[in-house]
């Protein structure tokens, strides 16, 4: 003879499943949870950057505009990175590092040219972005 049994979920299941679902669709909403994964909109005061000859494909330049230092990429022809040179960790000033990453000379901390991201810690956070631009001969930074 054949007995049904139903098994109920127990409340710890029924917990447990609920917040891995809650856990996956919070991490789906925030991305990777850079505060430069978005792209600046080129909005605020326009300053010059540099001349665009003094920042070829693939270089990387340090600037100071409106007092401030910012750090330059330019991964193509018709892209400009801009970034706060100061460091996440203690504020130190980020150099232009080697060919992928800004490298702070401090305490070693190195952030990704392409977004600001921090590849090597102790920094807790990325770089802030600024929208940048080609205009003619000139890179523009807004701010």
């Amino acid at each position: 003879m054949k007995q049904n049994i139903t098994l109920s979920p127990t409340r710890r299941v029924v917990l447990g499943t609920s917040l891995a679902a809650g856990a996956a669709a919070t991490l789906v909403a925030c991305g990777q949870g850079k505060s430069s994964d978005a792209i600046p909109s080129a909005t605020g005061t326009e300053y010059d950057a540099t001349d665009l000859s003094k920042l070829p494909v693939l270089g990387t330049t340090s600037v100071t505009v409106n007092g401030h230092n910012y750090l330059l990429y330019r991964p193509d022809e018709k892209t400009v990175l801009a970034y706060t040179s100061v460091c996440t960790h203690q504020g130190c000033k980020v150099g232009t590092g080697d060919s992928k990453n800004f490298i702070c000379p401090c305490h070693g901390s190195e952030y990704s040219k392409l977004d600001g991201s921090v590849t090597q810690g102790p920094a807790p956070k990325p770089l802030t972005r600024y929208a940048a631009s080609i205009e003619g001969d000139k890179v523009k930074i807004y701010l």
